[in-house]
């Protein structure tokens, strides 16, 4: 399920949720259940705000917006935001002329049963937005799901309020109050956030991820800035690199940064990356939500040339070893249940002392490593490079293995 989807969800489901609250609260004249239902109404609108902000957010990118519609999503947000406000001022209102007024609030079973179904789908709802919000790094997705948390939390205020009429008749307009100002608290609290995504604030996570990785590969950072604009996040950098390199060792530095950075960071739409001493740049822009394809070229390279998935075993004679450090591998190049290479190949950086199959595996441009046992470090080094790795029971030999690489079964 997309946040497109999860939206138009909401507004379905809030609309019913609304209307029920709203009748009831009339019958029985509890201004904390018509402000609950009041709550929920326009828990239509922003979930419908959100929809149109996500739909144009990820339209492609084209001459007159060439950084995308991605603050389409964040102006959405901070009118759901509004909206928040709005109605914690409204239930405000009615609380304080409800607790001083003398309106008299009717105990009422149903009243009650539709409180309790309320909470709890307007709970699920609220859970789903964030799931999917978190998931796809949706700012307003995620300031919906604050919405409809916002009014879990407010019907349960209402539940108790309904239940406690009988014994305290100003019961109905405190629990508002406390409604009210609560939903002031979230308003300016998600406004906060979104105000810094509208204002290009930068990144502290991507960019300690993108020094992580630029240290991986050894590069000194100059210069780093990055900006946040909605779900999308763009990056410039600036990296010292020899005078005395060729251009094209140059270019194949970028390539190779450009191509970790946005396998392993799917948040950067943009990079721009600079090299200080031949003052050239690069920039790359990534139309929709796809990433960019081509054969990835780094410092080192051996082996075949890339076919699909690869995945490389390590040997030890015909065997698997039974460490991932080995003089030999084999590079298989899966797709879709095709094999297309299968080739074994020497290791160029072995030592006895020290195999580098980590060396190897980038150099080959793995994609995954299929061994029996591997070192925590050696793991985490190929993982931050986005290579991944599986363990294979020791009980199992390469033709099982390839067998199960041919069957592309679901684990893999």
């Amino acid at each position: 399920m997309n946040p497109q989807s999860v939206s138009i969800v909401s507004t379905f489901v809030n609309l019913g949720l609304g209307i029920s609250k709203l009748i009831f609260g009339f019958l029985t004249g509890s201004v904390a259940l018509i402000a609950d239902g009041v709550h929920s109404s326009l828990d239509v609108f922003s979930s419908f705000v959100t929809f149109l902000g996500l739909k144009t957010a990820r339209k492609p990118v084209d001459e007159k917006h060439p950084y995308g519609h991605w603050k389409a999503e964040s102006l959405a947000g901070f009118l759901v935001a509004i909206l928040l406000a709005v109605s914690g001022i409204w239930i405000l209102y009615e609380a304080i002329t409800g607790f001083f007024g003398e309106k008299i609030v009717k105990f009422s079973v149903w009243a009650i049963v539709v409180v309790v179904i309320s909470i709890l789908i307007t709970e699920v709802l609220a859970r789903l937005k964030f799931h999917y919000g978190k998931k796809h790094q949706s700012l307003a997705l995620v300031a919906d799901a604050e919405h409809s948390r916002a009014d879990a939390l407010s019907s349960i205020g209402v539940l108790a309020g309904l239940s406690l009429v009988k014994y305290f008749s100003s019961a109905d307009a405190i629990i508002a109050l406390f409604i009210g100002v609560y939903i002031l608290y979230e308003a300016f609290q998600v406004g906060r956030e979104i105000t810094d995504s509208l204002l290009d604030v930068s990144n502290k996570d991507v960019e300690e991820r993108i020094k992580k990785i630029c240290s991986s590969h050894k590069m000194e950072i100059s210069q780093l800035r990055t900006r946040k604009i909605g779900a999308a996040n763009f990056a410039e950098i600036k990296i010292k690199v020899p005078p005395k390199l060729k251009v094209g060792d140059v270019q194949k530095i970028i390539n190779t940064l450009e191509e970790r950075l946005l396998k392993n960071i799917p948040e950067l739409k943009q990079i721009v990356i600079s090299i200080e001493a031949y003052e050239m740049a690069k920039t790359v822009i990534l139309p929709k939500m796809g990433r960019r394809i081509g054969e990835l070229e780094g410092f080192e390279q051996i082996g075949p040339k890339k076919l699909g998935e690869r995945i490389i075993i390590p040997l030890k004679g015909e065997k698997i070893s039974s460490l991932f450090g080995a003089d030999k591998y084999l590079v298989i190049d899966k797709k879709d249940e095709n094999i297309l290479t299968k080739e074994v190949i020497k290791n160029p950086y072995f030592e006895k002392k020290s195999p580098h199959g980590t060396r190897f595996a980038k150099a080959v441009r793995a994609d995954k490593v299929l061994t029996q046992q591997i070192g925590l470090n050696a793991k985490q080094n190929l993982e931050n490079f986005g290579i991944g790795v599986k363990i294979v029971p020791s009980e199992k030999n390469l033709n099982n293995i390839l067998e199960e690489i041919k069957k592309n079964e679901k684990e893999d």
